[in-house]
C-alpha cells in the first residue's frame, strides 16, 4: 500500500508530491524512467477533457515531472456497484481514446465517496497506433481482463455469462504463461552469462 508523509510519496522510482489541488510527479534517472515519463505524459494528453482522470496542467520533459490535478480520495476497500458502473464507463472512454493499461490494481482508483471514483498512474500502457493493429487488439483485451478480474472481486454478480467465460479462460493462459515464467528467467541469465564471459 502507497504510504504518504507529509505530502510526499517516494519510491526508488519516483518523488510524488501531493498539494492541495495539485500532484507533481518527477520521474527518478532509474532504467526506462523516460519511457515511463513520456508513457504517463501522452496518455493523459489523450485523456484531458474525460471525468475521474487527471487533468496535465504541466510538463517539464528535461526534468521529468508531470504537474496534474489531485483527485480526491484514497484507495478504496471495496467497490460499490455504483462504482463498477462508472469503472466499466472509464475504461471504456480510456481505449476510445487510444490507451489500454496493463494492469488496473485496487491502489490506482481513488475515491471519496461510494458514488464517485478516479483512476491515476498511467506508466503501464499501450497506445493505439491504428483500430486493427494486433498489439492494440491485445492491449484491449488486457485491460478487459483486469476490468473484469475488479469486478469479479468486488461485485461479481455484475459480470455477464460472456465476461466470466472470457476471465476463465484468460486465467488458463496466465496461469500457464506464470509457469513458463522461471524458464524465461533462467534462459534469459544463461544467455546473459554467457555474453559476458
Amino acid at each position: 500500500m502507497k504510504v504518504v508523509t507529509d505530502g510526499v510519496y517516494e519510491t526508488e522510482k519516483m518523488n510524488v508530491v501531493i498539494e492541495a489541488s495539485s500532484v507533481i510527479k518527477t520521474f527518478k534517472k532509474v532504467k526506462d524512467y523516460k519511457k515511463r515519463y513520456f508513457r504517463e505524459k501522452i496518455a493523459l494528453q489523450r485523456l484531458i477533457g474525460l471525468d475521474n482522470f487527471p487533468k496535465l496542467l504541466h510538463f517539464d520533459d528535461e526534468n521529468t515531472t508531470l504537474t496534474m490535478s489531485r483527485l480526491k480520495g484514497t484507495a478504496p476497500e471495496t467497490l460499490s456497484v455504483k462504482q463498477i458502473i462508472l469503472l466499466r464507463e472509464m475504461v471504456a472512454n480510456m481505449l476510445a481514446q487510444g490507451v489500454a493499461r496493463h494492469a488496473m490494481p485496487v491502489r490506482d482508483l481513488l475515491a471519496d465517496s461510494d458514488e464517485n471514483l478516479g483512476m491515476v498512474d498511467f506508466e503501464r500502457i499501450t497506445f493505439r497506433s491504428f483500430e486493427w493493429s494486433p498489439i492494440w487488439l491485445i492491449a484491449k483485451k488486457v485491460s478487459h481482463y483486469h476490468l473484469y478480474r475488479l469486478i469479479r472481486t468486488y461485485q461479481p454478480q455484475q459480470l455477464t455469462e460472456q465476461e466470466y467465460a472470457f476471465l476463465a479462460k484468460t486465467d488458463t493462459i496466465r496461469d500457464y504463461l506464470m509457469k513458463l515464467k522461471p524458464l524465461k528467467l533462467k534462459l534469459k541469465n544463461m544467455f546473459k552469462n554467457r555474453s559476458n564471459k
